[in-house]
C-alpha cells in the first residue's frame, strides 16, 4: 500500500515538476507555503525531497480518450506497451466519459485486469463478465433537458440506446450556446471531454466512483495514481494520490495535476507509466493475477 500517502495528495498537489525530474519545482515560495500541512518533522525542501522519493503508490487509474489514445481515437503503440508492463501486477482501473461496453472492451484489449468505470462514473463494474453497479441518475430532468436543447439546436446525440445514466451529444454547437438554457436544470452537469459534451447527474463523477472502487477492492482512492487530458478528470485528480495532465491536457487539467508530462495523448501515459517504474513509485507484484472483485 502507499506510504505517507495521506499526506502526498493534499500537500502537494498543484506543484509542477520541470524536466522530468521530481526534485526540481517551479515555484519554491509555493512549496514553503506547503510546508505548513506536512507533519512536523517535514521542515526543509531537502526533506520534502526525500519525502517524495519515499511516496509509493499501489493502482493506477487512467482516462481512455486522449490519454491511451491518440487524437482520432486510435489506441496507441506506446500506450499498449506501457500497459503490457504492468498488465496484472497492479489494479489498473480504466475511467472514462465512454459507454460501458466500450469501456470494457478497452480494458480487455489493454490487459488492465481489474474494474472498469464508465460513463463518467455513472456504471462500475467490479469483474469483467458481471452486472454493472449503476449510480442511479435523474434521469427524467436529463431528458427535459435535452429535449429542451433539441428545440434550439440541431444536436447528434451518441450511443443513446448504450447510455444508461447520461446523455452525450456531439461538440457541434459552442458551450456558450447550451450553458443558458441549463439554469434552471439545478441536478445537471454541462461536462465538455473535448470528444463530446455530456449532460450529467451533478452528484455522478469520477471521484465518487473511485472512492466506492477502490473500497471494493481494500484499497483508497489516495493508493491511486491518476493520468487523464479533460476536465472530467479534475475531481479523479483531486481523489487520488498523484496525478499527471498528458501534454494534451486542458489548461485547467494541468493547473491541477501534480505533473504534467511532456509527451501527449498515448505517449504521455507511457511516458508515466516509464517514470513510475524507473523512479519506484509504484508497487509491481511479480506474478501476474486478477484484480477484480
Amino acid at each position: 500500500m502507499v506510504h505517507f500517502n495521506c499526506f502526498f495528495g493534499a500537500a502537494f498537489r498543484k506543484i509542477t515538476f520541470v524536466n522530468s525530474n521530481p526534485l526540481n519545482f517551479v515555484n519554491a515560495d509555493f512549496l514553503h507555503f506547503r510546508l505548513n500541512f506536512l507533519p512536523p518533522i517535514i521542515t526543509s525542501i531537502s526533506e520534502v525531497r526525500l519525502f517524495l522519493l519515499m511516496a509509493r503508490f499501489s493502482g493506477i487509474i487512467s482516462d481512455i480518450d486522449g490519454t491511451v489514445t491518440h487524437n482520432d481515437r486510435r489506441l496507441s503503440a506506446e500506450a499498449l506497451r506501457a500497459a503490457h508492463m504492468i498488465s496484472g501486477r497492479i489494479p489498473f482501473v480504466l475511467a472514462s466519459g465512454n459507454t460501458l461496453c466500450f469501456t470494457r472492451t478497452v480494458s480487455k484489449m489493454l490487459g488492465t485486469r481489474s474494474p472498469v468505470i464508465a460513463e463518467n462514473g455513472g456504471l462500475l463494474l467490479p469483474s469483467y463478465d458481471v452486472d454493472p453497479i449503476l449510480i442511479e441518475p435523474c434521469m427524467d430532468e436529463l431528458k427535459a433537458a435535452l429535449t429542451l436543447l433539441l428545440e434550439h439546436f440541431d444536436l447528434r446525440v451518441f450511443d443513446s440506446r448504450d447510455r444508461v445514466t447520461d446523455i452525450s451529444f456531439a461538440r457541434t454547437v459552442r458551450k456558450e450556446d447550451i450553458l443558458p438554457f441549463l439554469s434552471d436544470f439545478h441536478n445537471i452537469l454541462f461536462v465538455d471531454t473535448e470528444y463530446a459534451f455530456h449532460l450529467t447527474d451533478k452528484n455522478i463523477c469520477k471521484s465518487d466512483a473511485l472512492s466506492r472502487m477502490s473500497e471494493m477492492m481494500g484499497m483508497k482512492p489516495k493508493d491511486f495514481v491518476a493520468i487523464g487530458d479533460s476536465d472530467n478528470d479534475i475531481d479523479m485528480f483531486q481523489a487520488a494520490g498523484l496525478s499527471f495532465a498528458v501534454a494534451n491536457a486542458t489548461d485547467d487539467v494541468k493547473k491541477e495535476a501534480d505533473y504534467i508530462l511532456q509527451k501527449g495523448f498515448g505517449d504521455g501515459f507511457a511516458e508515466m507509466i516509464d517514470y513510475l517504474i524507473q523512479n519506484d513509485w509504484i508497487e509491481l507484484e511479480d506474478e501476474r493475477r486478477d484484480y477484480y472483485v
